[in-house]
């Protein structure tokens, strides 16, 4: 994943701390040269990026979790009021900047695939659930029956 943002306003000092908290997550950030960044993106992403690239332009790139990596940078920047996301790319897809902030809000990758897990293993919880209650309410009615008889 890729994240174009405009970088203007933001102090060397806060750049640095954006570089750090992005290396932790195994991710970097660059300032780059609108031109040179026409010439190295693919020419179907740069016809959705051209109108974009102006001005200050830092890229931040990673090649892990891309939920995590746009929280990183969505949360600085609110923090910060800088970089200000322009758009970013998305396994080779343009995204704006609203859908890097929705990719921010997601939960984080175990929460997701706790949430998947919970929905596949429900139905078939309620399931087995169901056929326990029958087999309760089998051993029960045996057991109302042989006390019936053996009070009789």
């Amino acid at each position: 994943m890729l994240i174009l943002a405009d970088h203007a306003g933001l102090s060397s000092n806060a750049m640095t701390e954006l570089r750090a908290l992005l290396r932790k997550n195994g991710s970097r950030l660059m300032v780059v040269k609108n031109r040179l960044l026409r010439r190295a993106l693919d020419p179907a992403a740069a016809e959705g990026l051209a109108a974009l690239l102006h001005g200050p332009t830092a890229i931040a790139v990673t090649s892990g979790d891309s939920a995590a990596f746009s929280r990183i940078v969505v949360e600085f920047a609110k923090k910060h009021n800088a970089p200000r996301v322009k758009a970013g790319l998305l396994d080779g897809a343009f995204i704006t900047d609203r859908q890097v902030g929705a990719l921010a809000a997601l939960p984080p990758r175990p929460a997701l695939v706790a949430i998947f897990l919970g929905g596949v293993k429900a139905p078939i919880s309620g399931f087995v659930r169901g056929l326990s209650e029958i087999a309760r309410q089998f051993v029960s009615v045996l057991d109302q029956v042989a006390r019936s008889r053996a009070s009789k």
